[in-house]
């Protein structure tokens, strides 16, 4: 747990991680959030647990591990998110081959923006404000990489309360031509007093899981998509590994998905919301750092949505066109002793 003290005031100042610069955001409350000019890449979020602070995001342990972008860990996905099978899509009838981005990879995954810094082009610090606020911008141009000949301007704007951090991804397609976009946020959450995700227990609201192939691929039409009658819920995620999505969530009387990741002893944790798209769950069990936190991913649509025609439909951005996707996390209170 972190102790801090208030400031009083909202506040933005530079930082750096490692030679990285980074944008460090500090609530009135002192809720805080540090993230990094590449990638506009969450480092930290610290928020009220009990009767303290705490961080609930588990980022890159150092500059090396973020230029690698082991994990991918608080990605922007964009302009694709997770895989494309056999590292290709075709889109109006032309068929585009994906390179790799990163060394680290073994396939394409996640898109190309996590791994360029971004600008900051708006900053919030208005004291009457509920938040303090920064906003970075990205340029995607034919060209920047291989297989992807699109031309789009993206911003997320981060909303840091005392309570949450919110995101804002906004993109709009400048081009001459109809564009493929599919993005999502792929942050790791962690409680405090849990060394590992096996104590925590977790809630999926969602009527359909996604059924995949052995390389973690839909499978073709209607087969991917799993019935579900109720919630997924784990009472522990003890024995449980995941890199599973979930489809057709279940919005609460606000019309807002929350996922809740929380102690089972006493329901505190926190939510990751989202009003639309898909739900992943990766449990880290895979990495070096194997289930010391979980991945809660935020997506607008499914894994290889570029090569599925029942999600034509949603990655389709026309010329001139611009779609916004909300997404964030927020701290809960639950109601056990």
């Amino acid at each position: 747990m972190t102790t801090m003290n208030t400031t009083g005031h909202h506040t933005i100042t530079d930082g750096s991680f490692g030679s990285l610069p980074t944008k460090l955001l500090q609530h009135a409350s002192g809720a805080q959030a540090e993230i990094a000019v590449r990638g506009a890449t969450v480092l930290s979020w610290t928020a009220p647990w009990r009767d303290g602070w705490a961080g609930y995001i588990d980022g890159y342990r150092d500059e090396a591990d973020l230029l690698a972008q082991h994990g991918g860990r608080s990605a922007i996905l964009f302009p694709f998110a997770n895989r494309l099978k056999d590292d290709r899509y075709t889109f109006d009838g032309t068929t585009h081959e994906v390179g790799l981005q990163f060394p680290v990879d073994k396939e394409v995954i996640h898109g190309h923006a996590r791994g360029h810094d971004w600008t900051v082009v708006a900053q919030d610090t208005d004291p009457a404000s509920g938040a303090v606020s920064i906003t970075f911008g990205f340029e995607v141009r034919p060209g920047d990489v291989d297989g992807y000949p699109f031309a789009l301007d993206a911003t997320v704007r981060f909303d840091l309360t005392e309570t949450s951090l919110d995101l804002t991804l906004t993109y709009r397609n400048v081009g001459e031509t109809d564009a493929p976009v599919a993005a999502g946020w792929h942050p790791y959450f962690t409680l405090p007093g849990h060394d590992t995700i096996d104590t925590l227990g977790l809630r999926v609201p969602a009527r359909a899981q996604v059924v995949n192939d052995a390389g973690l691929i839909p499978l073709p039409g209607d087969a991917a998509y799993a019935p579900l009658d109720a919630d997924l819920v784990h009472e522990t995620l003890e024995g449980v590994q995941y890199d599973h999505a979930w489809d057709r969530l279940v919005p609460d009387a606000d019309g807002v998905v929350r996922t809740l990741l929380t102690d089972p002893a006493t329901g505190d944790g926190v939510a990751v919301w989202q009003k639309t798209g898909t739900l992943l769950v990766f449990t880290s069990d895979a990495l070096d750092r194997k289930r010391e936190s979980v991945a809660i991913e935020s997506l607008e649509t499914t894994t290889d949505a570029f090569n599925r025609p029942d999600r034509a439909d949603d990655v389709r951005v026309a010329v001139g066109q611009e779609k916004t996707f909300a997404i964030g996390a927020h701290v809960v209170r639950g109601d056990r002793a």
